[in-house]
C-alpha cells in the first residue's frame, strides 16, 4: 500500500481544491479510513471495497440531503477520498476493490527505459493479478507509515504551500 503519509497528503491536496485548506486538513483523514481494518487484524478487508463504500455513502448522502443538503458536498468529497485510497492500494497489492462481486485485484504497471549505444528502448509492463479474497485474521499486520513516496509528497506539498503563500503576499 502507499504509506499512510502518502494517502493523507494525496487526500489533502485533492480536498483543498474543493474546500478551504483548514477543512481539507481535517477531511483528508477520510483518506486513511480504509486502513482502519489493520487495527482489527485483517488488512484489505471489506473496508477496501468500493461497493461497500458506495453503499455506506448512499446512506450518508440521503441523510445529508434530508438535513437540507448542506453536507452533500462533504459526503461526496469523502467518498472520493475514500475511493482514491482503495484505487491506490490496487497498484501495490491484491485488493478486494469489488468485493463481494469479484475476487481481489492487483495491478502492476511499469515503464522502464534503457539507453545504450544501440539507441533508446522503452519497455512497458502491465500485469493484473486476481486472487481469492482473504479476510483471515492475522496476529501481526504491518505496512508502511512513511516511505519515499510519502516523503516526496510531503516536500512537494510544503513547496506548494510556500509558493502559494508567497503569491498571496505579492497580490
Amino acid at each position: 500500500m502507499p504509506d499512510l503519509l502518502a494517502h493523507y497528503l494525496v487526500s489533502y491536496l485533492i480536498a483543498r481544491t474543493i474546500v478551504e485548506s483548514r477543512y481539507a486538513l481535517i477531511i483528508a483523514f477520510v483518506g486513511l479510513l480504509p486502513d482502519v481494518d489493520a487495527l482489527l487484524g485483517v488488512h484489505r478487508w471489506v473496508t477496501h471495497s468500493v461497493l461497500v463504500a458506495l453503499l455506506a455513502s448512499t446512506l450518508l448522502l440521503v441523510l445529508a440531503y434530508l438535513l437540507g443538503g448542506r453536507y452533500v458536498r462533504v459526503v461526496l468529497l469523502s467518498l472520493l477520498l475514500y475511493t482514491l485510497h482503495i484505487v491506490l492500494d490496487v497498484f501495490t497489492g491484491s485488493t478486494p476493490i469489488l468485493w463481494p462481486l469479484a475476487p481481489a485485484i492487483g495491478v502492476s504497471l511499469k515503464v522502464n527505459g534503457v539507453s545504450s549505444v544501440d539507441g533508446i528502448l522503452i519497455a512497458p509492463s502491465f500485469n493484473v493479478t486476481v486472487e481469492p479474497v482473504d479476510f483471515t485474521w492475522r496476529e501481526v499486520v504491518e505496512g508502511p507509515i512513511v516511505s519515499e513516496v510519502g516523503l516526496i509528497l510531503a516536500v512537494l506539498t510544503v513547496i506548494l504551500l510556500v509558493v502559494e503563500r508567497a503569491n498571496m503576499r505579492l497580490k
